[in-house]
């Protein structure tokens, strides 16, 4: 038994290729804005003719160093405007682009282009230490070519001044073929790269530009990270397909963000939950540090506001709220976007009381990303929208309740797992993209999502993390015996994190105890796995390091093979905090 809703009509792509498609802005748009930087004199812009010749002078370098059809490119660099643009030359010039998270550490970025087989990457100077590492120590034959001057590197100014003027370069490709390659996870080998190609991303880029009813008029503030497929789709291919402008905001700060929203002029913020709580606290933090008649004028605007809505449903925040949001640098914006993430409903009702509406939606790297999405006119908290144009989401299974597995069709579900025809089989069947959560219909045919079948972890600032890379940093410690990495909640039970739970190895702990002269007590385990966890982390990535460790006293339970049966545990997980003690 299934329940299913969609598709409507898919919208075709405005062209066949991705890089045709910054050609195709540039003749629309010419001289508009398309690309801002934050300098200190203020933002600089790049229009979208500009935008085209530097595309096709970096592809015509990356050519003329060798860079053939199919080859694999890693870029690993931070938000800035030449990373869309080397992503869309490095397609042109033939090549399958691999983005890189710019937190990654150097053995996840080795590990990530030794599984794809790069034979080039990409640098900004601030992550060069991290490839000169790779190739040092594991791919020495690696290529690298910069976005920056100072490199010493084949780069960026010299595709500009070399390659000033350069046509379009011929390409071979079809709609069907491999563009890009986004690898969820780094470490261990176990990482799943998911395979776009240009039709999978140009296809949702036109859904998502028809759903979120944008244009010329309107300025997005970057700050997600461009290697996510949800900013690379939604703040960078959408805005150039509808005329729209990006502005690169320099940080994650709170009073740097609103600084930014405010001078770039920017109309929508394109962010994961804990931006938008972040950014929630910060306004009522504001609030709250005013004179006594301000902010009492101010809370009863707020209440009107409120008891307005609750009583008549009616939304006046946008015209009563306005000189709060231009005091918060918030006076240009008109809508925010949230992803990646449950938004919870208190900051949702928290910002449409502003005057800002969230507009929440849901998908999946695998889905290039977007499948559902609400819509800007009348947006409601607990529900992730309803799916976009052309994309079909049905329940499978559902349970009395009428939840069940999601799963969802489309042009924008991907080509398969990369060199993982096990893994692709797993997901992909009849047509049908099984995405592992899980969720239900509600009666217009929204889609909430009530939880996932899958291990992985998902932190509220929509890092997706798998359990098993962490465990193999920690299961080959002498000192534990057994080891389940699952997501649990911060101490204030409001964000997922990682949490491990560690069976000790008693007799190679008191055998270490003895060395130094002590009882191997509890105090003296807790200590010494504490240590072991921190050290054994600290080469991943920040977000996927372990935030608590829980001491187990038993064995986890197993099945006849001697797997640990990590559903059964995942249910206990919760009770098993609250009855151990924490140690970190």
């Amino acid at each position: 038994m299934t329940h299913t809703f969609g598709p409507t009509e898919a919208p075709p792509p405005i062209v066949a290729l991705l890089p045709q498609l910054l050609d195709y802005a540039a003749r629309q748009y010419g001289d508009g804005d398309f690309l801002l930087s934050h300098t200190p004199g203020g933002w600089k812009a790049r229009t979208f003719a500009q935008c085209a010749r530097e595309m096709h002078a970096f592809a015509a370098l990356l050519q003329r160093e060798g860079v053939r059809p199919g080859d694999r490119v890693g870029l690993q660099s931070e938000n800035r405007a030449e990373w869309g643009l080397a992503y869309l030359a490095v397609i042109e010039a033939g090549g399958v682009i691999v983005p890189l998270d710019a937190q990654l550490k150097p053995q996840e970025v080795g590990e990530i282009l030794a599984t794809s087989n790069a034979t080039y990457c990409i640098v900004s100077e601030r992550m060069r230490s991290n490839l000169e590492s790779v190739q040092r120590e594991r791919l020495p034959a690696l290529k690298r070519i910069g976005l920056d001057a100072a490199s010493g590197l084949p780069n960026w100014s010299d595709a500009q001044r070399e390659f000033a003027g350069a046509p379009p370069l011929a390409m071979n490709a079809q709609p069907h073929d491999l563009a890009v390659v986004i690898f969820t996870s780094g470490t261990t080998g176990q990482a799943k790269g998911v395979m776009l190609s240009h039709f999978n991303l140009l296809s949702n880029v036109e859904a998502v530009a028809k759903t979120l009813q944008f244009g010329p008029a309107d300025r997005l503030l970057s700050v997600l990270p461009l290697h996510h497929t949800f900013e690379s789709t939604g703040g960078f291919l959408c805005p150039m397909r509808m005329g729209a402008s990006v502005a690169y905001a320099r940080g994650l700060n709170s009073k740097e963000l609103r600084e930014d929203l405010q001078s770039s002029g920017a109309t929508m913020f394109i962010a994961v939950p804990l931006l938008y709580e972040k950014l929630l606290s910060a306004i009522q933090r504001g609030i709250g540090e005013r004179p006594l008649a301000q902010r009492l004028a101010v809370r009863a605007l707020l209440l009107t506001v409120r008891l307005a809505r609750l009583l008549t449903g009616a939304r006046i925040g946008r015209r009563l709220m306005r000189t709060l949001r231009e005091r918060a640098g918030l006076g240009s914006v008109r809508l925010f976007v949230s992803g990646a993430a449950p938004l919870a409903p208190e900051v949702f009702w928290g910002f449409l009381d502003l005057g800002l509406p969230v507009l929440e939606g849901y998908g999946l790297t695998e889905t290039s990303p977007v499948a559902c999405a609400n819509r800007p006119s009348r947006p409601e908290p607990g529900g992730v929208g309803w799916p976009v144009p052309g994309v079909e989401v049905r329940i499978v299974d559902p349970d009395a309740e009428g939840n069940g597995e999601i799963a969802i069709r489309g042009p924008n579900v991907m080509l398969g797992y990369y060199a993982n025809p096990a893994g692709t089989a797993e997901v992909l069947r009849d047509g049908w993209l099984y995405t592992g959560d899980l969720g239900h219909l509600q009666p217009d045919g929204r889609l909430t999502i009530t939880g996932r079948l899958k291990n992985m972890i998902a932190t509220a600032a929509g890092k997706k993390i798998y359990p098993e890379e962490i465990e193999v940093h920690l299961a080959n410690c002498p000192y534990i015996l057994e080891v389940m990495v699952v997501g649990g909640r911060d101490a204030r039970g409001e964000r997922e994190e990682v949490h491990a739970y560690l069976v000790p190895n008693l007799p190679e702990i008191e055998a270490h105890a003895a060395l130094q002269g002590k009882r191997a007590d509890d105090a003296y385990i807790e200590a010494l796995l504490k240590h072991e966890v921190e050290s054994r982390c600290a080469s991943l990535a920040p977000y996927k390091r372990v935030k608590r460790v829980f001491v187990r006293k038993q064995e986890f339970p197993k099945t006849t093979t001697g797997k640990i049966r990590r559903q059964e545990f995942a249910a206990e997980a919760e009770a098993e905090a609250r009855r151990v003690g924490a140690v970190a």
